[in-house]
């Protein structure tokens, strides 16, 4: 009956936290000490129920001032689970970043003599071949706050420790030119939830690269434009070129070297309506269109951004300062999302770059919404998509592989490859958690430990497929739900929430 207590409590609780947590300091400074290197201005450390992001407790580091080493942790395979979770990333640098959430509060810098003008940390990582690795300047200016946390994000790529390494060592120190109090007091800063975050996979989708052939047929139209026309703003011509192809053999060419001001125009866009009749008292849907609208729609609500190839054209005689371009998207609830992306700065003929604009920074401003949190209307007859120009010189562009990246899971919660998700993969997850090392051991996520990571993982996928016989006594969590309430262990389930 234990297992079908804790099955039935993980359904009805979902709040399992994802990712690989190393400390959150819950237990006490689990392993962190001193450095002791000569460079450290180091003062004291110790636990703190100030500045804590995961539980109640935090680790405070107190440190003078100048460059130093402060505090360090060293794991081994005697610490399985943070061993584990280390040689997965040394695995797979280019997959992990090391994460963690820094705080400063009102006692940070109140004991000091001077705060100085400058605050910041540096981590360094260290294993048997890579050597002592570090990242500079990885928060912003701490200097002078009083009650501000900041999640900071490293890439392992630039932390690179050594696969199946005897260990592995993680430092964090800081660099200021604050001046101690009268009593030697330092700064303080505060460190919680550390932890190996695993980058999901990347798909692109292209939706527009203008390969498709002209058909000399239609002479009203351009296939090859792909449903591209000026926008509701002047000054985009378009035409058709090989330079700047980055997906195939040609791109759209945008020339504005007509516009000059006002400097921004939605110059270009894409526009499908799937309702044929031109009576607005009448809706006739044609279905081909239909399905091409609906396409557009699932892949765009499905991904994280919207990328594009761009090609800086002659812009002689002009010498410019900035370009930038940027794309809206508007469907038949009248919403307008829309954000512009990176500048090229002094752009020069031949400059070549990719705009990447993320779902979550294009907002209708009537909503309020993001693009990512209200997606386009599932069904709608209409869509545009806009793509705009802003710059301050007359010039002309080319453009390519317009496209959607999505995020992809590899995570599998099938453990015993019977090609669905259901209790018999919850038992396995049981038997390995904490020693486990593979799918079969119930490690969902694939780096190397079975944990609560992969528990979450399966609670996601549970009944994503049709379910097999159950074999022997193994209940489903269906039934095992309806045996906790039969005896009374709702109550207990309750009493398990906060």
């Amino acid at each position: 009956m234990a297992t079908a207590t804790l099955l039935a409590a993980i359904l009805l609780d979902g709040s399992t936290a994802r990712g690989q947590l190393l400390w959150s300091f819950e237990t006490g400074l689990e392993g962190w000490e001193a450095t002791g290197y000569t460079d450290s201005d180091f003062i004291s450390l110790a636990t703190s129920a100030m500045g804590a992001t995961d539980g109640t407790q935090s680790m405070v580091v107190e440190t003078g001032p100048t460059y130093g080493w402060d505090v360090r942790s060293s794991v081994s395979a005697g610490d399985a689970a943070r061993y584990a979770a280390f040689n997965a990333a040394a695995a797979n640098l280019e997959g992990y970043t090391l994460d963690f959430d820094v705080s400063i509060t009102p006692d940070s810098f109140s004991s000091l003599t001077d705060p100085g003008g400058y605050f910041l940390l540096n981590v360094a990582v260290n294993s048997d071949t890579t050597g002592f690795k570090q990242s500079l300047n990885v928060t912003p200016n701490l200097a002078g706050l009083t009650n501000n946390t900041f999640p900071i994000s490293i890439p392992m790529a630039s932390l690179p420790v050594s696969a199946n390494s005897s260990f592995y060592q993680l430092n964090i120190g800081s660099n200021s030119d604050h001046t101690n109090g009268g009593g030697g007091e330092g700064a303080k800063y505060f460190i919680d939830n550390i932890r190996l975050t695993a980058l999901p996979t990347l798909v692109e989708t292209t939706l527009f690269s203008w390969e498709t052939p002209d058909n000399p047929a239609t002479t009203e139209v351009n296939e090859q434009f792909e449903g591209w026309v000026p926008g509701f703003h002047d000054g985009h011509v378009h035409s058709i070129s090989t330079d700047g192809a980055t997906d195939g053999s040609y791109a759209l060419e945008i020339d504005r070297r007509s516009r000059t001001s006002p400097n921004f125009s939605w110059g270009s866009q894409f526009l499908i309506s799937s309702d044929v009749d031109p009576d607005p008292e009448v809706e006739q849907i044609d279905p081909t269109l239909q399905a091409q609208i609906d396409d557009l729609v699932e892949n765009i609500n499905g991904a994280t951004a919207i990328a594009f190839d761009v090609r800086i054209g002659d812009n002689f005689p002009y010498s410019g300062g900035y370009a930038k371009f940027g794309v809206h998207f508007t469907d038949d609830t009248g919403a307008f999302y829309d954000a512009e992306g990176q500048s090229f700065n002094g752009p020069v003929e031949g400059d070549t770059g990719t705009v990447t604009i993320p779902l979550s920074s294009m907002l209708d401003n009537t909503s309020g919404l993001t693009l990512e949190q209200a997606g386009l209307l599932v069904g709608t007859h209409f869509l545009r998509i806009g793509l705009s120009t802003n710059t301050d010189v007359p010039g002309f562009y080319q453009i390519d592989n317009f496209r959607v990246i999505s995020e992809v899971s590899t995570d599998n919660a099938d453990f015993d490859g019977d090609g669905d998700v259901d209790g018999e993969d919850f038992l396995a997850w049981q038997a390995g958690l904490g020693v486990g090392t593979t799918l079969a051991d119930g490690d969902a996520n694939g780096d190397g430990t079975v944990d609560s990571s992969d528990l979450a993982i399966w609670q996601d996928q549970y009944g994503t497929a049709t379910p097999a016989a159950a074999a022997g006594n193994i209940p489903e969590p269906q039934t095992l739900v309806l045996a906790i309430v039969a005896l009374g262990g709702a109550g207990l389930l309750r009493r398990r929430r906060p």
